[in-house]
């Protein structure tokens, strides 16, 4: 993947990276819990999910990737399903780049001496540039503190007790069958993931997915593998570790310091940690104030001479 921009370092890394790992021993886990189904779960999932509107949030963000690191400040406005708007500045309090997402278009303008541009295009363009699916659901849950590409009605998923959480698994397709060697009912929680059918057999299993993306213009989700831990009281969703075996990745958002806030309970600190063939990605995301249901606007103005990019 060619690496972006440093000026774009932040907003790339609110989206996410990701992290790779090989198949490994399972870790040995009291049930302390008793055994829900899974659709019992996602109904406690879904039953926190508060009506709101318009949600303003103020965050402070720590990052490091490929040896380079960060402090950033976020101003992030949002009107439900419909806008995404982010002003980012670096610890010095000057505004380095601007952030606007609707469900199908993305702008990134970086204010940076030396690096002044326009991004203006679409997810697909975004995912191709991070090389990991990204759209306007997936930005609006991350801020939110929701569980990322959990969907009960696209998806079928498992359940497992992991001492005091549990555990939903997305059910296996035939194909991520056949790339890992083992069936989704042999994993357990901690189990990390990696290919291993023989060469030949997983570069036309990845090729076939890889088609199938093009076909609709995206990311192809058919070789990810999705896991969410919930704690076994408050159902809070404290960890999402997604495996994207097309791209040998992982993605593992880690939520603490859960707060009862006019949208349910949300937490004040979110880490995500990553390990891919691009190298390392470490961030630690602190909420510092939140407020619902104001008026906000989502100013974008574009300066005439700022360079006019269709790439990040």
């Amino acid at each position: 993947m060619r690496m972006p921009g440093r000026g774009v370092l932040a907003v790339l890394g609110l989206v996410w990276m990701t992290a790779t790992g090989c198949l490994t021993g399972r870790r040995a886990a009291t049930a302390t819990l008793p055994a829900r189904e899974p659709m019992e779960l996602l109904g406690e999932v879904e039953a926190r999910e508060a009506e709101w509107s318009t949600l303003g949030l103020r965050l402070e963000s720590t990052a490091s990737a490929m040896g380079k690191a960060g402090t950033f400040t976020l101003n992030v406005r949002m009107a439900k399903d419909s806008v995404i708007w982010m002003s980012i500045s670096p610890a010095l309090g000057v505004e380095a780049a601007r952030v606007l997402m609707t469900p199908d278009s993305v702008q990134v303008l970086s204010k940076l001496p030396g690096s002044r541009f326009v991004f203006q295009g679409n997810y697909a363009m975004l995912e191709e540039a991070v090389q990991a699916p990204v759209n306007f659901e997936i930005m609006q849950d991350l801020l939110l503190g929701r569980p990322l590409m959990l969907d009960a009605e696209r998806d079928e998923y498992t359940s497992q007790v992991d001492g005091d959480q549990y555990v939903l698994m997305s059910k296996y397709n035939r194909n991520v069958r056949k790339l890992v060697g083992t069936d989704d009912k042999e994993l357990a929680p901690d189990d990390s993931l990696s290919i291993v059918a023989k060469d030949k057999k997983a570069e036309r299993l990845i090729e076939k997915a890889e088609k199938k993306a093009e076909k609709k213009d995206e990311m192809s989700e058919d070789l990810l593998v999705r896991r969410y831990w919930l704690d076994g009281k408050t159902y809070d969703p404290v960890q999402d570790v997604i495996d994207d075996l097309l791209r040998s990745r992982t993605v593992r958002v880690e939520r603490s310091d859960f707060d009862d806030t006019d949208l349910g309970r949300m937490p004040a600190r979110v880490r995500m940690t990553a390990k891919g063939p691009e190298g390392l990605f470490d961030a630690l995301i602190y909420t510092k104030r939140r407020r619902t249901g104001r008026a906000y606007d989502f100013p974008f103005a574009i300066p005439e001479d700022f360079e006019r990019r269709t790439e990040l």
